[in-house]
């Protein structure tokens, strides 16, 4: 079965990482299983997030027909210098989404620039993907709250609510059309709940590849134990997602 997954990070010093080139990270992956990969970066969400677009746009040049790129901002900087930087990552470096980190990045969706830089990446048609699970500053209806307010912008809960808040998710997910939820974090049986009682066309598979050796493996195993059929399977790991981000060269 071919897989996409849709929360993958190009690592950096954060979390105990070492650096690793675009194609050594993609031999990596596609050992794990992957024919495809969203991918974030780790360092940017702590520091400078301008340079670190440019090193992950640059780590995966040539590996564009596997990686699909995502950029970051910080609510706290300048709204001007963000919604730029938002059209140079678009325009120039060719990247398709966008990832948030309330909980590392220290905003509250109140924070007066969250709602026009969502506005921003849905007119640019970035899929935004939220870390979302960690309160204080990100659990799901929180972000939903933000959602409603950018109905033109796909967003994405990143870990579907984690294991305390899963309901939330849930719930988020089936009233907001533009609400999509990533199944990485969660145990085995709150997927076996959100598969069956959210609507398929808005499930993906996601791992926090390239944090720690091993992990896109064992959240693979973990969705494919949650009772779904293949058909179900096939949807949440690989049309899904590539009906939201076509790539470059579908595998």
């Amino acid at each position: 079965m071919k897989i996409i997954d849709v929360h993958t990070h190009f690592p950096g010093y954060a979390f105990d990482c070492r650096p690793k080139s675009g194609g050594q990270l993609r031999r990596e992956f596609k050992k794990q299983g992957l024919a495809g990969a969203w991918i974030m970066t780790t360092d940017g969400l702590l520091k400078d997030p301008f340079c670190h677009n440019d090193l992950l746009a640059r780590g995966v040049k040539n590996h564009r027909e596997f990686f699909v790129p995502f950029c970051t901002v910080n609510p706290h900087d300048k709204l001007a210098d963000s919604l730029k930087e938002l059209e140079r990552c678009a325009w120039k470096l060719k990247m398709r989404g966008l990832k948030l980190h309330p909980w590392l990045q220290s905003f509250s969706m109140t924070h007066p620039n969250v709602v026009p830089i969502l506005q921003k990446a849905g007119a640019l048609g970035m899929p935004v993907l939220f870390h979302d699970g960690s309160p204080p500053y990100s659990a799901p209806l929180q972000i939903a709250w933000a959602a409603e307010q950018v109905p033109q912008t796909t967003i994405i809960l990143g870990h579907s609510g984690l294991d305390d808040l899963w309901e939330e998710a849930a719930a988020a997910c089936r009233r907001h059309p533009n609400i999509y939820l990533c199944l990485q974090g969660l145990s085995a049986g709150y997927i076996r709940e959100i598969i069956r009682t959210c609507p398929v066309e808005k499930l993906l598979f996601g791992s926090d590849g390239g944090i720690s050796p091993d992990i896109t493996r064992t959240a693979i195993v973990k969705l494919q134990c949650a009772g779904a059929s293949p058909a179900t399977l096939a949807r949440i790991f690989f049309e899904n997602p590539l009906r939201l981000l076509p790539m470059a060269s579908p595998p």
